[in-house]
């Protein structure tokens, strides 16, 4: 009996206590410092709300990972590793108040250590390894996905036999869909890009062609509906990989599923590697007529105009007039365009006046690839040069009564020019 109205009266107690505290007032306080940008006096009032109420809010956490992380920031290099911990305490309360707002919590956890630059490998890596695989859609941290795939390839590269080449492939394949995903939603965060090269990079060993081309095969069949994981792979092996008969069937597979600008683009890709060009043809057009980014459609009709097509001189044209309609900043267009009218030159013009104009036309045209991308001037400048000595000079145009006149070159070029007058 003593113990049941023993074990009231601490509940009572415990009860009264909280009530007393006023969990809004304190907030307020906390947070008016934050606004002034007093972080060192937000420290103590918002410590009382952190632990009498823990379940208030969640911004009681949000701030308090700005709060504890000044105090790591001012803290001497032999004293840091006190509020670190104390971070690493507080994203672990985070979770257990709001497991819904923070699933990557060891993951953040693991880098606050790294972030502040606390020795402790292993712990960094059973974190973020945990994280990663409890809740890798969740991460967002650039940093964070290129320290945890580079400490996995070090372990790796160590010799650790749990370890085995097909599980860093099928690591990296998980992290190439999480950046692949994180790109298109970001496409302003070049950081993204930035841990791709340099993981790429890391396993350049292991990531042959071969290696790869093994792995989405043995795979496919298990992710063939997984538009993300098909992605994934086609970017893995878009560059010097995608002459492999597994890109086209990737390629194809994902047309199938989802026919967009994207997949269109990896199944050109796909048969001009398979020297397939009537088909790629077919499809670079598809993907561009489907493609809603405008300089991206431009860079459809350009790498058509100045590959599939450029000995066809009329349809070269014909593409790099799209390109610079979708695109007129498009420089490089008119810079090709000027090289295609001197390769056509001997075709379009059956006096020697009628051949140099085509260089004036040439000339023309350069300056308008200047106009469009001013980077491009030194070669403008470059090219102009070479352009000018074969072209018409003021005393042939004289010479031929041609000032203040129009003339037109014919064939596929079929472009008038006006002389100067004078």
């Amino acid at each position: 009996m003593k113990a049941i109205i023993f074990t009231l009266g601490i509940l009572f107690i415990t009860s009264s206590n909280a009530q007393k505290f006023d969990c809004a007032s304190k907030i307020k306080t906390y947070q008016e410092f934050l606004k002034e940008k007093k972080l060192a006096e937000s420290y103590d009032s918002w410590s009382e709300v952190r632990k009498n109420c823990p379940k208030e809010t969640e911004d009681l956490y949000k701030d308090g990972i700005q709060i504890l992380q000044y105090r790591i920031d001012v803290a001497a290099a032999e004293d840091k590793e006190k509020p670190v911990r104390d971070l690493m305490k507080l994203y672990d309360q985070y979770n257990k108040n709001f497991p819904t707002a923070v699933p990557d919590f060891e993951v953040q956890k693991g880098m606050a250590l790294v972030d502040n630059n606390i020795e402790a490998k292993e712990e960094i890596f059973t974190l973020l390894d945990n994280g990663f695989t409890k809740a890798s859609q969740n991460v967002t941290s650039a940093k964070a996905i290129y320290t945890y795939f580079s400490m996995f390839s070090e372990r790796f590269n160590a010799g650790d036999k749990k370890i085995t080449p097909g599980a860093v492939l099928e690591k990296y394949a998980m992290i190439n869909t999480l950046l692949n995903q994180l790109k298109i939603s970001n496409v302003n965060n070049s950081d993204y890009k930035t841990a791709q090269n340099a993981i790429d990079n890391l396993i350049k060993d292991v990531a042959t062609c071969e290696n790869l081309a093994d792995f989405y095969n043995k795979n496919f069949e298990a992710n063939k509906d997984n538009t993300d994981w098909i992605t994934s792979a086609l970017v893995s092996l878009s560059g010097k990989c995608s002459s492999k008969p597994i890109f086209l069937t990737l390629a194809e597979k994902l047309y199938g599923i989802q026919k967009n600008a994207q997949s269109a683009n990896f199944v050109a890709l796909g048969y001009i590697r398979q020297k397939k060009f009537t088909e790629a043809i077919k499809f670079y057009n598809e993907a561009a007529e489907l493609q809603t980014n405008p300089v991206e459609k431009a860079q459809i009709y350009y790498t058509l105009a100045s590959g599939l097509l450029a000995n066809d001189l009329p349809k070269s044209k014909e593409y790099l007039n799209k390109a610079l309609a979708a695109d007129p900043k498009m420089g490089k267009a008119y810079l090709f365009l000027a090289q295609q009218y001197i390769n056509g030159s001997k075709d379009c013009g059956q006096t020697d006046f009628e051949k140099k104009t085509v260089y004036y036309l040439a000339s023309q045209t350069l300056q308008k690839a200047a106009i469009a991308d001013v980077k491009l001037k030194p070669t403008v400048d470059k090219m102009a040069d070479d352009y000018n000595a074969k072209s018409l000079t003021a005393t042939e145009i004289s010479k031929a009564k041609m000032n203040g006149k129009t003339i037109t070159i014919g064939c596929w070029i079929n472009e008038t020019i006006t002389f100067p007058a004078k």
